[in-house]
């Protein structure tokens, strides 16, 4: 017979037994759950490869225009300066801009012209330097949001929305400060210590923190304004620190990184501008102590409220307003925080454009994909009482699909439709041969000139409508008052303000007659007729009828758009053409 103590040690090897299996059920069950939700992280060469084909793709399908900014504050100065010839807005000759940005593209066409790529180079090499750095950046997204959920699945929801932006499709390729300042951005904020902020790490990196405070100072450096988002993240990160002395290595870690990076910028300005300027002290004296801003247009304190988030989101704004009230990540209010700041910080400057929050586009799409993780995994429940009982399961992904199908559309609206007859204008102006001058009757700045035209034989040949604020001599605050820059600012008329108010009378006074013979003898004329006049189909009737008595022609047109918010750029681009005088 087994004894007692037998029969105890059997029963217990069987308790145990059972215990094990038990346990690697519930450790299976809970693989299988968190398989539901979570996947192992994609491979990241593999990643890194399709977003910078992706992104490439997108930059050499960008055939619309924009704002001017994407040349005249980035490709002109950098063309001017690397081949000797085109045209400088007035910011650049009264030294307010920053050559920081330029010259990256300074730096590839010198390289284009050293490999001898010529006109193709030019053209393609700046698409090429910004679609790998957004792609690069969109890559360091997708990481940022790995570490700031720890979930698989909303790290590839954040990356998946970003991919399939409208806006993103439409700006991130362009070469504009602010796409640049984006990407800064995002890279900062990869580095950035989450994971100690989380608590899963005791102590910062600072190796890595030295990185972060590098690209957030280059974002800084390339659009100043970039520091109100630091200014957020920064303070709460000392708080999270404990110890004076922990505090201070941080500290006197981002003055020396802040003070490198801003010698650098120093030095590119020297170099630049041959002489010592800071041009961020001018950009404060003009737009903000003098109200230069004022001249560009004045919005409404909500325009970014109700116009720039909602144009940058499209779409995805449901899924953002979803995120905002369901998401529940740990740093929720600190992004809400950072979103606060800089959209009260903008709203009270009273020229507004959409990307000028384009920077916050990663808190914006990190809030919405909490959004659409949730809505998702709503409308796929197989728990009848949260799900079916409101509206079919298909339903939830039909408007899933929808929705991303819609940025799809506004993607290629807006990149292949959508105000492409300046382009494609210029163009045309490039390839033929027959063009020996140039003249644009449009408002300032309505396409690019000598970045994408590179053509020597045209230089100080190109003319256009310019729209040069008041002088600052003008505008001197220690010489009027607030109030009276105000009232010279709201009466001044620019040249291309002049024009459009009575296109007749401006080229009578500042052109010469079509026939030689009626020019008086040593008049000097403000402008010559060029060999071909381009303008918009808003004021052909006009033009048309002007010139009846020239030799000009219309010999193209191309089509721009089908509506425009300035009435004076509605329609086609039309181009008149004429032969040169005997």
């Amino acid at each position: 017979m087994v004894d007692e103590t037998e029969l105890k040690r059997r029963r217990k090897e069987k308790e145990e037994q059972e215990e094990v299996v038990a346990k690697d059920e519930q450790v299976a069950v809970q693989k299988i759950e968190k398989q539901k939700t979570q996947y192992e992280s994609l491979p990241k060469p593999l990643v890194i490869q399709y977003l910078i084909l992706l992104r490439l793709i997108n930059a050499f399908t960008v055939n619309t225009f924009f704002q001017p900014d994407e040349y005249f504050q980035s490709l002109e100065p950098a063309h001017q300066f690397a081949f000797g010839y085109g045209d400088l807005t007035w910011e650049w000759i009264d030294q307010l801009r920053s050559f920081n940005y330029p010259f990256m593209f300074y730096l590839s066409f010198k390289l284009s012209d050293l490999l001898g790529f010529g006109d193709v180079g030019v053209l393609l090499m700046p698409k090429i330097f910004q679609g790998v750095v957004s792609a690069i950046s969109e890559f360091y997204l997708y990481t940022f949001s790995q570490k700031l959920f720890g979930n698989e699945t909303l790290a590839r929801a954040v990356l998946l929305l970003s991919v399939v932006s409208s806006f993103n499709w439409f700006c991130f390729t362009r070469t504009f400060s602010s796409t640049f300042e984006l990407n800064l951005t995002i890279i900062a904020l990869n580095y950035w210590p989450w994971e100690f902020l989380q608590g899963q790490k005791k102590t910062i990196d600072l190796s890595q923190l030295g990185k972060s405070l590098t690209f957030a100072a280059l974002a800084v450096i390339v659009r100043p304004t970039n520091i109100f988002i630091w200014i957020v993240l920064g303070p709460y990160m000392l708080f999270k620190v404990s110890g004076l002395g922990n505090k201070l290595k941080i500290l006197g870690l981002a003055m020396v990184v802040g003070s490198v990076i801003f010698a650098i910028n120093t030095a590119i300005d020297f170099y630049y501008y041959e002489r010592l300027v800071f041009p961020i002290v001018n950009f404060v004296k003009f737009n903000v102590l003098n109200s230069f801003a004022d001249f560009y247009g004045i919005n409404s304190w909500h325009f970014h409220l109700t116009q720039s988030i909602p144009f940058i989101l499209t779409s995805y704004l449901p899924f953002f307003i979803f995120g905002l009230v369901c998401g529940d990540f740990q740093f929720k209010s600190l992004f809400l925080s950072v979103l606060a700041v800089n959209i009260g910080v903008f709203s009270l400057i009273t020229h507004k454009e959409f990307r000028f929050i384009y920077q916050l586009m990663p808190f914006l799409l990190v809030i919405a994909a909490q959004g659409f993780y949730r809505f998702y995994k709503f409308s796929t429940s197989t728990d009848q009482a949260s799900s079916s009982l409101i509206f079919p399961r298909w339903a939830g992904k039909v408007v899933i699909y929808a929705i991303l199908i819609i940025n799809l559309a506004l993607g290629v609206l807006l990149t292949q439709v959508q105000e492409r007859g300046v382009i494609d204008v210029i163009n045309f102006l490039k390839f033929n041969p027959d063009v020996d001058s140039i003249g644009f009757l449009t408002p300032c700045h309505s396409t690019p000139l000598q970045s994408y035209l590179h053509r020597p034989d045209l230089n100080h040949k190109i003319w256009y409508l310019t729209c040069e604020p008041p002088s600052s001599s003008m505008m001197d605050p220690e010489i009027f008052t607030t109030e009276s820059i105000k009232t010279t600012l709201a009466n001044y008329k620019d040249e291309s303000d002049k024009f459009y108010d009575d296109p007749k009378s401006y080229l009578d006074i500042h052109f010469p007659p079509f026939n030689k013979q009626f020019r008086t003898k040593g008049r000097v004329y403000n402008y010559e007729w060029p060999t071909h006049l381009v303008f918009f189909e808003a004021l052909e009737p006009f033009m048309k009828n002007y010139l009846q008595n020239s030799k000009y022609e219309e010999c193209d047109r191309f089509f721009n758009s089908y509506f425009h918010w300035d009435s004076r750029r509605s329609g086609d681009v039309v181009v008149y053409c004429k032969w040169p005088w005997e």
